[in-house]
């Protein structure tokens, strides 16, 4: 469901007064509140924000292009420490559920492997969603009424952060939930602290027996902002050319064949000349009909045709796609495979399986030459390569090199073995699509389309003598255009990486 923050753009003008208590539920406040803790660097030392590893330019995820060509995590607070994942993008992460077993009922370890799973964020799932719950409300039925809709896996994820000494690194601290106190203490001396009162109609009170809670309020104002139209702005090349479109289905008028050859190859399957891109990578109706083995091939559902407005292209389970090991990874250890999934739930036919990630904002990045690593370990470095790996993966030899990089593999015409071995066959979902380099290349023509035109730009210091706001609304900040001949521009060729999905690292390690 997405959650309509209405009052972003115009929060400016409303009479904000740091002097009286928010009576009633206040969603703007709420959500511009979570947008400064977001950019604040709450850190130890006082050098690292959410931001920091979700850069919103990069479609919020790593800011370095160093980062982005060796290590793929990013340095902590402390610059001495570092996880073991990349960091994901923090868009479009709204839709996601509390983590579920599917059919197989409310617990994931129920599922027998991890594409029955659905929900939670981080790459392993680990944020379920159920940390958070009615008790920050304290009864008040108004607040439940209006704040509600925040609760789930972004607030879980919200708590984690602040206090892993890996990324922000504040002190733990003596209460239940780690950091809760340094954070509160930190929102309550900080110039935006009145939006806290506007938002939850008290000060925030960070002694020890109240400081979980307000550290989880806090947690709930960063999931508003999250949920909020700024983070979920559909304003890509996409969602303005189905606008416009003459019947408002594919081909698009304002596509160009390429771009349009791409989205059919995305939504048909492989007996269909496709390559089945939906049947993971779709938030609309349900690309396949039956999914079962002993082949686990999907049936195509004509249905599904990726046409729908808010369309988030996740399907918010858990995959395993042979992916091979990144031995420059930061904290790589080869002994000592990266489990996801099966490494938070324990069970065997989990490992290896990492949450699906959103494609939208799959190429945002800072300036054209702005170097990207994709997937959870950021094995591959363009999305030429990791649309080549989907092609090929399972129809090269194995290389010969051990630890092979993605371009050593490509120029070699080989593939390294998978850190973890999938349990279930990939046969006509990964690495034997038979697609032409002309259709890979319109794949990625297709996914660059899902950039962005609006990028969020980093709040402005609170001013209650402006109404309270920080003056920068929606911070459109608009592309370069494509450079494709659209006259609509294109955005300016952002991009945000492939495996995205949204948190930091295995025990506790990071991104």
């Amino acid at each position: 469901m997405r959650y309509t923050i209405s009052g972003l753009a115009t929060l400016g003008v409303l009479a904000f007064s740091a002097s009286t208590a928010a009576a009633a539920p206040n969603v703007e406040a709420l959500a511009a509140l979570g947008k400064q803790v977001f950019f604040d660097e709450i850190s130890l030392p006082p050098r690292q924000s959410c931001a920091s590893c979700h850069a919103p330019e990069n479609g919020f995820t790593a800011a370095s292009a160093l980062v982005n060509l060796t290590t793929v995590a990013v340095p902590g607070a402390n610059p001495h420490t570092i996880g073991n994942r990349k960091p994901p993008s923090a868009q479009y992460a709204a839709s996601s559920p509390n983590l579920n077993g599917g059919f197989f009922g409310p617990n994931c370890s129920d599922a027998p492997f991890g594409l029955f799973c659905f929900g939670g964020v981080f790459w392993d799932g680990r944020a379920t969603g159920t940390k958070i719950g009615q008790e920050v409300f304290e009864g008040d039925a108004a607040l439940a009424a209006a704040y509600s809709g925040f609760l789930g896996p972004l607030a879980d994820q919200a708590l984690g952060p602040f206090a892993n000494d890996v990324e922000q690194n504040v002190p733990p601290g003596n209460t239940e939930l780690p950091g809760a106190e340094a954070v509160c203490k930190a929102v309550a001396k900080a110039r935006y602290a009145p939006l806290f009162k506007l938002a939850w109609g008290h000060k925030p009170n960070c002694g020890p027996a109240t400081a979980d809670l307000e550290f989880k309020r806090i947690a709930v104002a960063i999931s508003a902002f999250e949920h909020s139209p700024e983070m979920n702005s559909f304003s890509s090349l996409r969602d303005i050319a189905l606008a416009n479109d003459a019947d408002g289905k594919f081909p698009l008028d304002d596509f160009t064949d390429e771009e349009n050859l791409g989205h059919e190859l995305f939504y048909n399957n492989v007996d269909r000349g496709g390559a089945g891109c939906a049947n993971c990578h779709n938030g609309g109706p349900n690309p396949f009909i039956i999914f079962l083995p002993p082949d686990f091939l999907p049936e195509q559902n004509p249905l599904a045709r990726g046409e729908e407005p808010d369309q988030v292209y996740t399907d918010n389970s858990f995959h395993n796609i042979g992916l091979p090991p990144n031995p420059q990874a930061a904290n790589f250890d080869p002994s000592n495979p990266d489990l996801g999934l099966g490494g938070f739930t324990g069970v065997p036919g989990h490992d290896g399986d990492f949450r699906t990630p959103t494609l939208r904002n799959v190429d945002m990045r800072k300036h054209r030459f702005f170097p990207k690593a994709y997937m959870h370990n950021g094995y591959f470095k363009s999305l030429e390569q990791v649309v080549h790996f989907y092609n090929t993966a399972t129809s090269k030899p194995t290389c010969n090199l051990s630890g092979a990089s993605a371009a050593y593999a490509i120029a070699n015409n080989c593939w390294p073995q998978a850190e973890v071995t999938p349990v279930l066959p990939l046969t006509g979902l990964v690495g034997d699509l038979g697609l032409t380099s002309q259709e890979e290349a319109a794949l990625v023509a297709y996914l660059k389309t899902l950039t962005d035109t609006e990028v969020v730009q980093k709040p402005k210091p609170y001013n209650p003598g402006h109404g309270g706001h920080d003056d920068d609304g929606h911070g459109n900040g608009h592309g370069n255009g494509h450079g494709n001949g659209h006259g609509n521009g294109h955005g300016n060729g952002h991009g945000n990486g492939h495996g995205n999905g949204h948190g930091h690292g295995h025990g506790g390690h990071g991104h």
